[in-house]
């Protein structure tokens, strides 16, 4: 417990010498026949209560006044959902029907996650993340409409698009321990390293890899960045999956048939391993069973907002104080009175 204005206290010493001299009689009194008539047994027992009762009374008072508090506490508010974070690639190879296609298919999504926290990145020669984790469906579905092709560069970086999307579902709990550029070279490495592990430790122990997902919108042909495997074995590791959703590029991918081949089925197999799918978006049923697998996937708190706070507890003492004043006057004014 705290106060708020704890100055205030100082008004027990003045209070404090004041009961002394009176519990003493050191002051000048005067005549009065309150006295007369001895009390005697228990009637004078309560008739001696009248002044602790009344700087009782002023004790709590000067309590109130100083405004005691909890120490701060947080208050959340909460629902039950999903954190997604989709990462939509705008290269050059998007052009045209491809980036089309996948604004379709996120917009249909976007409307059945009323209550999911959604965030988007958009990625080409870099990544950039567009729209943090929220629930507002109409700022999900603005954004999505101004996204095009080439916004983030011509070429593709998968990993880059992979990696800025998980920046996004944990930011806001990596604090000052963790920064978002020592994460990523701690994963672009043949292993993860003590960094990335610990991070991972930490999330673990707060309990927030729970209920995440990440959804890939590409043509699955990367030719910069990061390799895709290295988020990927990141994700794999804190155990959340990753799922894929591959358009037909609509324009040239700068990358050897041969080599775009080898990278679809490298990122195919790199994200079986997180225990998430790859779906075909030229194929209606595979769409249709991509809505219905997200919807498959548990539930769990969302903290929506956290409030860090202080509850007032000077109505307690307001209640003694009032409370010990009724008393004191009823002691002085009607106990004497009662045959």
């Amino acid at each position: 417990m705290t106060l708020a204005n704890p100055y205030l206290l100082l008004l027990i010493i003045p209070f404090g010498i004041l009961y002394c001299f009176w519990k003493r009689r050191l002051f000048v009194g005067y005549s009065s026949l309150y006295h007369v008539d001895e009390v005697t047994g228990f009637k004078k027992v309560i008739a001696r209560l009248f002044k602790p009762v009344l700087f009782g009374a002023v004790l709590f008072a000067i309590i109130a006044v100083a405004r005691p508090q909890t120490n701060y506490y947080t208050e959340e508010t909460a629902l039950r959902g999903r954190e997604i974070a989709l990462a939509i690639d705008t290269s050059f190879s998007m052009t045209g029907s491809a980036i089309e296609t996948i604004k379709k298919i996120v917009g249909d999504f976007i409307k059945k996650r009323p209550n999911d926290l959604v965030s988007i990145t958009i990625f080409g020669t870099d990544a950039a993340l567009i729209v943090v984790p929220t629930m507002e469906t109409k700022l999900l579905e603005k954004s999505l409409e101004r996204i095009q092709s080439s916004q983030a560069g011509y070429q593709t970086s998968i990993g880059e698009g992979l990696f800025t999307s998980i920046a996004a579902l944990f930011e806001k709990q990596m604090g000052k321990r963790f920064t978002i550029k020592e994460l990523r070279d701690s994963i672009n490495k043949q292993h993860l390293t003590d960094y990335a592990i610990s991070f991972v430790k930490e999330m673990e122990r707060r309990d927030m890899v729970k209920n995440k997902l990440i959804i890939l919108f590409t043509d699955g042909i990367y030719n910069i960045g990061i390799s895709p495997d290295r988020p990927l074995r990141l994700l794999r590791r804190m155990g959340i999956k990753a799922y894929v959703v591959a358009v037909k590029a609509s324009d040239v991918t700068g990358v050897d048939p041969e080599v775009a081949a080898q990278h679809i089925e490298e990122l195919e197999a790199a994200v079986l391993t997180t225990g998430g799918k790859y779906f075909h978006a030229d194929n209606f049923d595979e769409v249709a069973r991509f809505y219905d697998e997200i919807d498959t996937i548990e539930k769990d708190k969302i903290v929506i907002n956290a409030i860090s706070k202080k509850k007032e507890l000077f109505i307690y003492p307001t209640i003694a104080s009032l409370f010990l004043l009724l008393v004191a006057v009823f002691i002085e004014n009607m106990w004497m009175r009662i045959p």
